[in-house]
């Protein structure tokens, strides 16, 4: 079973992402079940699960924080199990945070809105997906990771976009497969309409289909692995 683990802060977006994951993987047929940072999460319960999904979030990974530990120890749990994990944005983070230590996360030189293209290495996380560019919106990013990560996936200014950790089935995504076009546009116009500034910091690398359904094989690539452990 799939623990999704919806670390989003703002219950209206908390409920959109709930919404959002739970469209995904039942179409998938894979089982699952919804946590959140609320939850106080054992190890004798998160056993029951195979594989671990860590969302994006408001909170910043590049802080220490009583919710960055809470995640951290969740992460950990499945890590040593050397069950499924994958984490998305500020999971990626997360991962890489907690499996390198608090150097491999820091506040970005800048931020990142909009629509990226990913160079991608071959990986069974990747496999069918033609159709290279992602939804981006962080503030954070993955820097600095030692021998036991491959980094399989970069962009143009060869920041890191995707990793595994020791050829396990363990993997982070600084991009967001699960956002289409039309969510990810009304998302940066709220944003910009809340904070203007930010504009500058828009990215439109489209140059192929806008609603790019290859984005879902990578979770269908992930249930796959790893399934029933």
């Amino acid at each position: 079973m799939l623990l999704i683990y919806n670390v989003i802060l703002d219950e209206s977006k908390k409920d959109k992402y709930d919404k959002i994951f739970s469209e995904i993987f039942r179409n998938l047929d894979c089982e699952f079940e919804i946590k959140y940072l609320s939850d106080d999460l054992q190890k004798l319960e998160l056993s029951r699960y195979s594989h671990l999904l860590v969302t994006g979030s408001e909170l910043f990974a590049s802080q220490n924080t009583l919710e960055n530990q809470t995640v951290s120890d969740v992460i950990r749990i499945f890590a040593e199990q050397e069950k499924a994990i994958l984490g998305i944005c500020y999971g990626h983070q997360m991962i890489a945070k907690t499996l390198a230590g608090t150097h491999a996360c820091r506040k970005a030189k800048q931020p990142e809105f909009g629509w990226k293209k990913i160079t991608m290495k071959p990986n069974p996380l990747f496999f069918g997906i033609e159709n290279r560019v992602f939804y981006e919106s962080h503030y954070d990013e993955v820097y600095r990771l030692d021998d036991n990560f491959s980094i399989i996936a970069t962009d143009r200014d060869n920041i890191i976009q995707a990793f595994q950790y020791k050829k396990l089935p363990i993997w982070g995504i600084q991009f967001h497969p699960e956002v289409d076009f039309e969510g990810g546009e009304n998302s940066i116009r709220q944003r910009f309409q809340e904070q203007p500034k930010l504009k500058i910091f828009y990215i439109n690398e489209i140059n192929e289909a806008k609603n790019n359904n290859d984005r879902f094989l990578i979770f269908k690539n992930f249930v796959r692995e790893n399934y029933g452990k």
